[in-house]
């Protein structure tokens, strides 16, 4: 009983800091010291990260309320940004936390065309004939008119293979997340967005990436990735070896830390995976099924001087032997 209310405790403190850390980067007078905290408290701790993904839910959620549901909220809209965030930090700590996640309220799937379950994969042929996949935990929305052929990835990773537009004059296909936008230039890539960021990794041709404060966008070639945020759009860099191996069933991993390697893991399954900080610098090379997390776990444990700390079925922790 004492272990187990440890950990909610622990979930709820993590929740509460990411609710503050998001007043915080959202407020008028966030300074780069501010940034650059919230990055260090996010890397700190696997549960930081969870937290930080239900706070961003949460603040999501209700910007997309209904307007009849919306309205009592915003009869107050005297609230400072800051503490109407702080608010809805505390909204987000009085959710259960026994399965460490949760559905926030029925509008939260109405919201998004398509939609994903932790570990559920889906393949989808748009209008055009170009081709959607859904990873993991991901929300889309598709918006086709005469302008564009527009897809808005709202939280989670995709991967789009474009096809020629049958309409005359064509249009361009796009991909818009909150930090920025992707063009298609006649290719495939990958869109993977979290924790504030947006990451891109072109398995053929060309994209141009842009964002508000860099309308001139960037090329993005063959064999490159950029992560970007709204403010930051930084220079490409070499694509992992199996960016996109996630599209057949697997995750190939070459020479990863094992604490990264857990984080990608565990956004296939329910609940907490981690591991001591005595092993997290551990490299980690090999393919993982993402359908059978536990079968992983134990690739993992049998190739290496580990052991399972099973609190739950929600809480696995990795430990040396």
């Amino acid at each position: 009983m004492t272990t187990r209310q440890g950990i909610g405790e622990t979930l709820k403190d993590a929740i509460r800091d990411a609710a503050r850390w998001y007043a915080v980067l959202n407020a008028p007078d966030v300074t780069p010291a501010d940034q650059r905290g919230w990055q260090q408290w996010l890397a700190d701790a696997p549960e930081h990260r969870l937290a930080w993904r239900e706070v961003e839910r949460v603040q999501d959620s209700l910007q997309r309320v209904p307007g009849r549901l919306a309205a009592p909220a915003l009869q107050r809209a005297t609230l400072t940004r800051r503490q109407v965030l702080t608010r809805l930090g505390m909204v987000a700590v009085a959710a259960p936390v026994g399965a460490l996640t949760w559905q926030l309220a029925p509008w939260e799937r109405w919201r998004a065309q398509y939609v994903t379950g932790i570990g559920e994969q889906r393949k989808l042929v748009l209008a055009d004939g170009s081709q959607l996949m859904l990873n993991t935990d991901t929300r889309v929305d598709t918006d086709y008119n005469p302008r564009h052929r527009l897809i808005r990835l709202h939280d989670g990773e995709i991967l789009v293979q474009s096809a020629p537009d049958p309409r005359r004059p064509s249009r361009p296909l796009l991909v818009d997340t909150p930090e920025g936008r992707i063009q298609a230039l006649g290719t495939r890539f990958t869109v993977r967005r979290d924790a504030g960021q947006t990451r891109v990794t072109v398995l053929a041709d060309t994209v141009r990436v842009t964002s508000a404060n860099h309308p001139d966008g960037r090329l993005v070639q063959q064999g490159e990735e950029i992560r970007f945020t709204a403010g930051d759009l930084p220079p490409t860099r070499p694509a992992p070896a199996g960016a996109a191996s996630w599209a057949g069933g697997k995750l190939m991993v070459v020479d990863m830390p094992l604490r990264e390697l857990l984080a990608e893991l565990g956004r296939y399954r329910r609940g907490l995976l981690a591991c001591s900080d005595a092993v997290a610098g551990l490299r980690v090379s090999g393919t993982f099924p993402l359908a059978d997390t536990d079968r992983a776990l134990s690739v993992i444990t049998e190739a290496f001087p580990l052991r399972q700390r099973r609190l739950t079925d929600y809480w696995v922790t990795l430990l040396p032997v």
